[in-house]
């Protein structure tokens, strides 16, 4: 059994990364069962047995990428100096851009979408969770460890900054004059971020 379920989880992520490629260049609509299943290499009637529609496929993807966006919000907690947390948070952000640019495409157009994918649930849990780390950053600031700001902002900010780098991937390279970025230059831009972000909000001097 343990053998067996094994292999259906490699056979479900096969899939899954199969469909996500698909979904950052052809979005939802634009994305046909027969597509995943040539994408993935399977017969489509052997599609049906791992996921009964492509809209349960999609759910299970956009499901996996807020739990990865939840995780990296775990940085940012009261007990730790927020110089060391907000660059944690900025690495783990970037390194997620980095790992995972096509998810990370696809979860900004279900952003652009309007989240229909996530129930009323799920979208209030993600916006209680901003809100409990943006008291925690105000705290930060009542504390007179860095200036003063509109916390949610400030997140709009380090979203903006770290996502660019997988959402707008094929602008950064053109840019730059490379086929595919390196560790090197995702290196650069994750001490850029940082010594911005760290500097404008006062915690270095």
């Amino acid at each position: 059994m343990p053998r067996t379920l094994k292999a259906r989880d490699k056979k479900e992520a096969r899939i899954l990364r199969a469909t996500e490629r698909l979904l950052a260049t052809r979005g939802f609509h634009g994305t046909r069962m027969d597509d995943i299943a040539r994408a993935a290499r399977l017969p489509r009637p052997n599609l049906y047995y791992y996921f009964s529609s492509k809209r349960q496929i999609y759910r299970r993807i956009i499901t996996e990428l807020r739990n990865e966006w939840i995780k990296a919000f775990e940085q940012i907690t009261p007990d730790r100096e927020p110089q060391e947390a907000i660059a944690d948070y900025i690495r783990v952000k970037i390194e997620y851009s980095r790992k995972h640019p096509v998810a990370s495409k696809i979860f900004a157009k279900e952003v652009i979408r309007g989240s229909d994918m996530l129930t009323k649930e799920e979208n209030d849990e993600i916006k209680a969770l901003t809100d409990e780390k943006c008291a925690v950053v105000r705290q930060w600031m009542d504390e007179g460890k860095m200036d003063a700001m509109d916390p949610r902002h400030f997140f709009f900010l380090l979203w903006g900054a770290t996502q660019y780098y997988a959402d707008f991937e094929q602008q950064i390279k053109s840019i730059l004059g490379v086929k595919r970025l390196t560790a090197a230059q995702f290196a650069t831009g994750l001490d850029t971020v940082t010594h911005i972000v760290l500097k404008g909000s006062g915690l270095i001097g």
